[in-house]
């Protein structure tokens, strides 16, 4: 049984229109939790984006030969305003890749919050746990001034706004030495 071309064209705008508000979706996801490349987010931009240049090329080879080739501006037009949201998601998530990644002099001037995405590359990348003191302040600079979390044999590190959708706490990184000085153990908290 053949489906008629303008069932083809209703699933085609329903699926359409579904796949651009996924993409707007997942524009807000990475925009919020600020995602970096990986395979499962790559993977979700990517899957549904195939499978609508596939339906879009199954729809264009049941269009009859003599329509195509007046139709063919419009499915690169298509095609064109369906890579444009992959496109601006492959570009957070490289923006959201280099913000992410540690380094001294980053960390040292941050003002605007953004240690909290660079904790994580920090401690998987920088192993703490035994420097000294005075390492870990050439390493992280002077820790923050506060009274949250702080006791005699700790020092804490502002990391800026909670991360998730719904920001209310802040995150901090705690940092307890032993006698000798040297990092016992250290963690990220929120208060």
């Amino acid at each position: 049984m053949q489906q008629k071309p303008n069932q083809l064209w209703r699933i085609f705008y329903f699926y359409g229109g579904f796949y651009l508000l996924l993409q707007v979706g997942y524009i807000l996801f990475i925009h919020l939790m600020h995602s970096t490349y990986n395979v499962v987010s790559i993977s979700f931009i990517m899957l549904p984006f195939i499978a609508f240049i596939l339906f879009q090329w199954s729809l264009w080879k049941k269009t009859e030969q003599n329509r195509r080739r007046k139709q063919k501006s419009i499915f690169a037009g298509i095609a064109l305003i369906g890579s444009a949201p992959v496109l601006i998601c492959m570009i957070m998530l490289g923006v959201n890749e280099g913000e992410t990644h540690f380094t001294a002099e980053k960390w040292m001037q941050d003002d605007t919050g953004k240690r909290v995405y660079m904790v994580d590359d920090l401690l998987t990348d920088h192993e703490i746990g035994g420097k000294t003191r005075e390492e870990v302040f050439s390493l992280l600079g002077e820790p923050t001034i506060t009274e949250y979390f702080k006791n005699d044999n700790n020092i804490v590190y502002h990391l800026g706004n909670e991360r998730g959708l719904i920001s209310i706490d802040s995150e901090w990184l705690v940092i307890d030495f032993d006698k000798e000085d040297k990092v016992k153990k250290y963690a990220v908290v929120t208060d």
